[in-house]
């Protein structure tokens, strides 16, 4: 293919990684360590844009010279293209479990496995097995050139097999995520295959699968509270909101005059209220930033303690929520978060204790009760169940 050509389809794709990675560098998002899988895919995938941009620059070029640089130029492609892919796959595993560890050991067997790559192309410079390049700097298959589908393409299959153990985990938001990290390469890939246009293809494809997974990252953000890390208001109100108007086009209130039909889409939701005791005392007695740990730990807690498919947010202040699926027994939640804040406190990191008041019942979707009314009422619940301990601890005084 002619210089013009492959600067005209990998110019385009270059140019649109280069500014979401300017933009990367000015944000402050929430979720660091996802944002750092993603800004080494993206320098990756930039990276093995530029060396094969470079074989298409000095293609044809003649001297001896030119073929140990064609030589360097392709290795480089063929390893920093392993690494696309197995940080596009290390990426959808994050967002799929969101565990910071099990991230890092697969981001640690994907560099093991790159190297042993490494080192089949450094052994190939001498027997050839795996490609050749000619004289002319063309670049023929060699026998073993399965070698390249085997070790590139191995990841879809680890995907596949994390969608299959992990379906019930998937959010319809993160299904999307999967389908266009998988399906954009693919169709790139098979195009170049096609018109055997070298990796050119590939280049469009990856660059739309990491501006989608960009606005991911930034739509999954604006819903995360910054200070403790899990939903903010945002994201609570688009529960609700949901909550609200399941099922929506099927079913309303007004317009639906079997309730037969109304039960047969009501869904249930054990939701939990949680308040902070004696949180303005921390704030007024040692001051905000020690506040802002308090938040900190109760966050830490919630997440060490609920499931993937649970819902949590901070509600506001030092109030925060939870929900999940009635047939969930919510008691064996909070019981597991009082147990953590009991350890928590026996550590005597802080110069206080963690306590907590809550509400909890069920609500079910599509009732005669409105999620408001709902809201207010475990409040209530919440704030009785505070009042009651206080009373308690009073007597115990007395």
């Amino acid at each position: 293919m002619q210089l013009t050509p492959a600067l005209n389809i990998i110019a385009g794709p270059a140019l649109l990684i280069v500014l979401i990675l300017i933009d990367y560098t000015r944000k402050y998002i929430t979720d660091t360590f996802q944002l750092s899988i993603f800004f080494k895919l993206s320098v990756f995938v930039l990276t093995s844009m530029t060396m094969n941009f470079l074989y298409h620059l000095f293609e044809g070029l003649p001297g001896p010279g030119m073929y140990w640089f064609f030589q360097i130029i392709i290795m480089l492609q063929y390893f920093v293209q392993i690494l696309v892919y197995y940080y596009m796959f290390l990426f959808i595993n994050y967002n799929v479990f969101k565990n910071p560890q099990r991230a890092k050991f697969l981001a640690k067997t994907a560099w093991f496995i790159a190297a042993v790559y490494a080192l089949i192309l450094v052994l190939n410079l001498k027997w050839r097995f795996y490609y050749i390049l000619t004289p002319d700097h063309a670049v023929i298959p060699g026998r073993l050139y399965i070698i390249r589908f085997l070790f590139s393409y191995s990841p879809i299959l680890f995907v596949l097999y994390d969608c299959v153990v992990s379906f019930q985990s998937f959010k319809k938001s993160q299904l999307f995520l999967l389908l266009s990290f998988i399906s954009f390469p693919c169709i790139g890939s098979s195009l170049d295959m096609i018109f055997h246009s070298g990796s050119l293809m590939l280049w469009p494809s990856l660059s739309g699968s990491l501006l989608y997974a960009y606005f991911f990252i930034i739509r999954s953000d604006s819903k995360l509270d910054s200070l403790t890390g899990l939903g903010n208001r945002y994201s609570f109100n688009e529960f609700i909101s949901k909550l609200s108007n399941s099922h929506p086009g099927l079913l309303s209130r007004k317009k639906t005059k079997s309730r037969r039909f109304r039960r047969r889409l009501q869904e249930s939701y054990s939701i939990v209220m949680i308040d902070m005791d004696h949180f303005k005392e921390i704030n007024d007695t040692l001051g905000h930033l020690e506040g802002d740990n308090a938040l900190r730990d109760m966050a830490a807690v919630i997440k060490g303690s609920i499931r993937q498919s649970d819902f949590a947010a901070r509600y506001g202040g030092d109030e925060f929520v939870l929900a999940a699926k009635a047939e969930y027994d919510m008691t064996k939640l909070m019981d597991r978060i009082q147990k953590a804040l009991d350890e928590l406190n026996k550590k005597n990191r802080r110069p206080y204790k963690l306590e907590i008041s809550y509400g909890c019942d069920v609500y079910t979707t599509n009732s005669d009760q409105s999620i408001e009314e709902f809201l207010k009422h475990i409040d209530s619940l919440m704030y009785k169940y505070k009042n009651e301990r206080r009373r308690s601890t009073d007597r115990g005084h007395a």
